[in-house]
């Protein structure tokens, strides 16, 4: 069953999913992600929380649009719509309040065949992250300009990626040994975590 959101416009929504589930089975993660959605005529704003995650200080990635996947992220992935998507954005952003943005095209639905980057300034994302204990959130403000216009109906998918042990190599890469692969709508990819699957991806409606 494809998951639903529908938001009013100025009106705060917390999802009420607040553990992602693991990418490859759908079996629910242990650790709490709570996503908070809210829109304006402007921006989609989204406010995240994600706990249980005592190794968010070892992230090494401080860059925006590097390879910020291969550590701990917070994701969207969005296209306007109410149809599977092909071609969607992908945003992401980590514990060092680092941005990645960029349009992947996904003919196949199963693996991106093309990564076409947003320059940072050009994406007009307002972000920030705050870190505690075994925690961090944040929050994006994405411009609806970015997705072309409004619309009434996108599909979406959110993700975290966690550590589950510390690493003493500043250049560490998260494996599905090491590391949790979770999803708001879980992309069921089997033995290998991928969340690259728009299948899986939900609704967002706007009223």
């Amino acid at each position: 069953m494809t998951p639903a959101i529908y938001l009013t416009k100025n009106q705060a929504q917390t999802l009420s999913q607040t553990q992602f589930k693991n990418a490859t089975d759908g079996q629910e993660a242990p650790q709490v992600t709570e996503v908070q959605l809210r829109y304006d005529d402007d921006y989609l704003y989204i406010a995240f929380d994600c706990q249980q995650n005592p190794y968010w200080h070892e992230n090494t990635y401080k860059q925006h649009n590097t390879d910020l996947w291969n550590q701990e992220v917070f994701e969207l992935f969005i296209a306007a719509g109410d149809q599977i998507p092909t071609r969607y954005l992908e945003v992401e952003i980590n514990p060092n309040n680092a941005l990645f943005v960029g349009w992947i095209d996904n003919p196949t639905q199963e693996a991106p065949e093309n990564l076409q980057f947003v320059p940072y300034q050009e994406a007009k994302i307002v972000h920030n992250v705050r870190t505690a204990e075994a925690r961090w959130t944040g929050s994006i403000q994405l411009p609806w300009a970015l997705l072309g216009s409004k619309q009434s109906h996108y599909r979406l998918n959110f993700f975290r990626i966690v550590s589950l042990q510390s690493h003493t190599d500043p250049d560490w890469k998260c494996s599905p040994a090491d590391c949790a692969f979770t999803c708001w709508s879980p992309s069921m990819s089997g033995a290998t975590p991928r969340f690259h699957r728009p299948v899986a991806f939900g609704v967002l409606e706007l009223g």
